[in-house]
């Protein structure tokens, strides 16, 4: 009786320990604050399958913020070098892709967003879910008469008050410039993971079902 006794004893002691352990454990794990989830990631509602779009690895791939975000950066919004660096500092002096890796590819050190908000704009701000009009520039004549293309560069177009790229632009729907934009880079720089072996863009790739 008292070895079956020492034993019970064990065992329960045993127990209890286990037990103890497993319950501050679980209230540990309670107090610590979960990890959030990526900021860099955006899941994309779409009707042909939602996309799941890593924002950090698309800006390494990308020359610059500029060639996503188009209406939010423009060069005439440009800052000057001298304005952080010397006077003998020259922006002449290097390539622009030199100038990106200096700044960790951050194009808000040298480019002022044209807009008051930093934050990114939604596409569809500007390309809606269906096409209300053609899709076409709008011809400079109908609004000026006289005019002729070499009055101006484009970037001076801009610096006109009241002038945007919707002054003169109808923008595309949301899906056609996700598809054109998109698209195009992925068969450029992946077309292995996104084409198939005739070189057409495979929707599976993006589009999750």
């Amino acid at each position: 009786m008292n070895g079956n006794s020492q034993k019970r004893r064990n065992w329960t002691y045993s127990l209890t320990i286990v037990v103890l352990v497993a319950a501050t454990a679980a209230i540990i794990g309670c107090m610590i604050e979960s990890p959030t989830g990526n900021a860099d990631r955006a899941y994309l509602i779409s009707s042909a399958g939602n996309v799941l779009f890593d924002h950090g690895k698309h800006s390494e791939k990308a020359e610059s913020c500029a060639q996503c975000h188009h209406n939010l950066y423009d060069s005439t919004f440009a800052v000057s070098c001298s304005d952080c660096h010397d006077d003998d500092m020259d922006a002449d002096d290097f390539e622009h892709t030199e100038l990106k890796s200096f700044h960790e590819r951050d194009c808000s050190k040298c480019h002022i967003p044209s807009k008051d908000d930093t934050q990114a704009t939604s596409c569809r701000e500007c390309h809606l879910t269906v096409q209300k009009k053609d899709k076409q520039p709008i011809s400079c004549s109908d609004c000026h008469e006289d005019y002729t293309p070499d009055i101006m560069e484009h970037d001076e177009y801009l610096e006109i008050e009241d002038h945007s790229c919707l002054t003169c632009h109808t923008p595309t729907i949301v899906s056609e410039a996700y598809h054109t934009d998109c698209t195009r880079c992925h068969l450029e720089y992946a077309p292995k993971r996104f084409a198939d072996s005739d070189g057409k863009a495979v929707c599976g790739a993006c589009h999750l079902r």
